[in-house]
């Protein structure tokens, strides 16, 4: 894989470069996964329903999906560093917030404010990857950037469920708001790799037909709607999990990072497999390949659960395919949506973003209201 180091002389090697952005790609699944082991604790110190702790997760997902609106087009015309550096600042407020909200509302109010200013980590990360590498050889760069981010489902649920043999949800937090002041550190090592010539210019109208062209583009659409529906279906077991395995199965916070990190380990080995045969088998056949896999493991754990049979086995087995199969789906669908719109990589990984946690937010919600509290889904 080449690298277009004209752009800026002063970039780091590839894998630093790669490291740093795996790094902020991160800030997604170390948010969510780390204080899921502490979901059921949280629950019963605020004093809240399940489905309403449940929305502490959706609220999170809702504010990635908004403000990855937001930070793309910024990033289109300040440049990468300056909108990443504020979304930074306040993803670390929010992340304070939270470790000393008092009420599930005040939690739930925090959870948006910390993924609004997150979100501008992986948004931005993504076009500078389009920055660098071009339409060639993005969708290796992205699967390399993701095996990096694989590390963060599987150590945070565990470092979460450890954490709470010694302290409480609120430190896990502390943690988040700390790693954010290492991703802060991180982009002082990265130059700008947003070229001035092809910066947009204008005001909320420019913005609105950036989208409006991007969205007239049946393939962008293909790429990000395919995207957005295995990341729903993620989200949905993201947040179902917890309260199921631990509550319902009656699995201790500890082993249910176990759990949940071999999921990961399988999307990272999947992943990993995409980075080295994705220019000899080719993108779009590996992406349906998965997508027809999902269907049908997603289908069956379906039919098993409403019909009463499913067991913790079957379901780790069954979640562990879906999981490992979305490897293979998700850097394919995003260097998909970009390839074609170069100087729209900010607004183009915007929506793509946007879609995918806006699918997440649905379905974490959706969850959210059809739970009655009894365990007929999971058993």
């Amino acid at each position: 894989m080449t690298s277009t180091s004209e752009l800026s002389p002063a970039l780091p090697s590839e894998r630093v470069l790669l490291g740093i952005l795996g790094l902020f790609m991160m800030i997604a699944p170390a948010s969510t996964d780390m204080y899921l082991p502490g979901l059921v604790t949280l629950r019963h110190e605020l004093g809240a329903s399940v489905a309403t702790t449940q929305l502490t997760l959706s609220y999170f997902f809702l504010g990635f999906a908004f403000g990855q609106l937001l930070w793309g087009p910024l990033a289109d015309r300040f440049g990468r560093r300056r909108p990443m550096a504020a979304g930074i600042a306040l993803y670390i407020f929010g992340s304070i917030g939270c470790a000393f909200a008092d009420t599930i509302d005040h939690m739930m109010v925090w959870r948006f404010v910390q993924a609004l200013g997150g979100c501008a980590m992986p948004v931005i990360a993504q076009a500078i990857v389009r920055d660098v590498y071009g339409p060639r050889h993005s969708a290796r760069a992205f699967s390399i950037m993701l095996l990096v981010m694989s590390v963060a489902p599987i150590v945070a649920p565990l470092v979460g469920g450890q954490m709470l043999r010694v302290t409480t949800w609120r430190a896990i937090f502390g943690i988040l708001a700390v790693f954010g002041a290492v991703a802060m550190l991180a982009l002082w090592r990265l130059p700008e790799t947003g070229a001035v010539h092809a910066r947009q210019s204008g005001g909320p109208r420019a913005v609105l037909m950036s989208y409006w062209q991007l969205l007239r583009d049946p393939h962008f659409v293909g790429y990000m709607l395919a995207g957005g529906a295995v990341f729903g279906a993620s989200f949905t077991y993201i947040t179902g999990t917890p309260l199921v395995y631990m509550e319902y199965f009656h699995v201790s916070p500890q082993f249910f990072g176990v759990l949940f990190g071999i999921n990961i380990v399988g999307m990272a080995a999947m992943t990993m497999f995409n980075s080295r045969r994705v220019g000899q088998l080719g993108a779009d056949r590996l992406m349906r390949a998965g997508i027809v896999g999902c269907a049908i493991v997603t289908t069956v754990l379906c039919a098993s659960a409403w019909l009463g049979g499913a067991r913790l086995p079957m379901m780790v087995a069954l979640l562990f395919l879906f999981m490992s199969l979305r490897g293979i789906i998700t850097a394919n669908s995003v260097a998909g949506a970009l390839a074609n719109h170069p100087t729209r990589a900010g607004a183009a990984a915007a929506l793509v973003g946007s879609v995918q946690y806006g699918f997440g937010f649905a379905a974490g919600g959706l969850l959210g209201v059809l739970n009655d509290g009894s365990p007929r889904h999971a058993h």
